[in-house]
């Protein structure tokens, strides 16, 4: 991005901040994965403070229930790749800064790639496997993790920075429930997971720029209903599988099922490549963007991604949807459809 003094002037006039920072964060590349309500909140700060290059990864598509705490979608987006619909606002919006998307799942077999060389990242995901893939590739190359989340009434952020301080496995062990429950069973509130997404975007702010930040190895826990906050500080943990003495091999990715209870998303159902062939061969709606195209199989609304990602709506249980991706003929993930408990955004 561009240096502009007069379009940062306000934010060079901070006490501690000036023209260096700034440049600082024009360098900077963030990884900002999940484009909820907390990851659209963090994606529109960092790049309104200056940070030069974004990249942006979710694996769903926007919906209307979204909206009402996602402020980068509009009624025009719904059903279009959202972090193809993200990248689109933020060009507009903020015409200086590069910014790339990826449609995909995260997990332990391409965490790496999709935090290529970023300088940090930015969790905003909606379920345990992601994040903790996430955590596991920034421990590896040594990147910041700031952690978000957000349901019902309560909002959390912190940043974990291995080996400085304990990393996200520390404080949610790998094979765990997922302690969050799901936004369908807590509700969603804009003010919470705004709550949340500019305390991560000001922790990401603050690292990128070179200034000290407030919440290493530590979370903050902030309650809507009271105003009331606290910070707890995560210890390391000796036996973590990511930042222990003796980190364990990933997991294989399992399907997972999203917060909505009755939507599923299934990774590498077919081949990338063949994107273009499966469309056609399924005679699939008009795409949405370029990232997505849909497809009904009685009920069910099914979007095809190019990164090879299926996303199935309305589904009841897991082996309707795989009946339906079987009538297809995208069977090609043999993977068991398993249940996560996700968290919010």
């Amino acid at each position: 991005m561009s240096f502009d003094r007069r379009y940062f002037s306000r934010q060079l006039s901070l006490d501690g901040f000036g023209p260096v920072a700034q440049r600082r964060l024009a360098g900077s590349r963030a990884l900002v994965a999940g484009l909820g309500g907390t990851g659209s909140t963090v994606a529109t700060q960092l790049a309104l403070a200056g940070v030069g290059h974004l990249t942006l990864v979710d694996r769903d598509v926007v919906s209307t229930e979204n909206l009402h705490r996602q402020p980068v979608y509009s009624l025009a987006d719904v059903g279009m790749a959202k972090a193809e619909a993200a990248a689109a606002f933020l060009r507009e919006r903020v015409p200086g800064v590069k910014i790339e998307f990826d449609v995909d799942s995260l997990d332990d077999l391409n965490s790496h790639r999709v935090l290529g060389r970023a300088d940090l990242a930015a969790d905003c995901l909606d379920n345990l496997p992601s994040r903790l893939a996430l955590n596991r590739a920034c421990v590896e190359k040594g990147v910041p993790l700031v952690h978000t989340g957000a349901t019902g009434w309560d909002a959390s952020a912190g940043t974990f920075w291995a080996p400085r301080s304990a990393c996200l496995e520390c404080l949610f062990p790998s094979g765990i429930r997922d302690p969050v429950p799901s936004c369908e069973e807590a509700g969603a509130l804009a003010s919470i997971t705004s709550e949340s997404g500019s305390a991560g975007s000001l922790e990401a702010i603050k690292i990128l720029a070179g200034l000290p930040p407030s919440l290493i190895g530590k979370v903050v826990f902030f309650d809507g209903r009271t105003g009331e906050s606290r910070t707890v500080a995560v210890a390391k943990r000796p036996d973590c599988g990511a930042c222990g003495r003796s980190p364990s091999p990933p997991k294989e990715y399992a399907p997972i099922q999203l917060c909505g209870g009755s939507e599923f998303y299934v990774a590498r159902a077919f081949e990338p490549r063949s994107f273009t062939k499966v469309v056609r061969s399924l005679g699939a709606g008009h795409l949405l963007g370029g990232s997505v195209a849909m497809v009904r199989v009685g009920a069910l609304s099914i979007s095809l991604f190019k990164s090879g990602g299926v996303l199935v709506k309305g589904a009841s249980s897991r082996e309707e949807v795989q009946r339906a991706l079987a009538a297809l003929g995208l069977a090609r993930t043999r993977q068991k459809l398993r249940p996560s408990r996700p968290g919010n955004t």
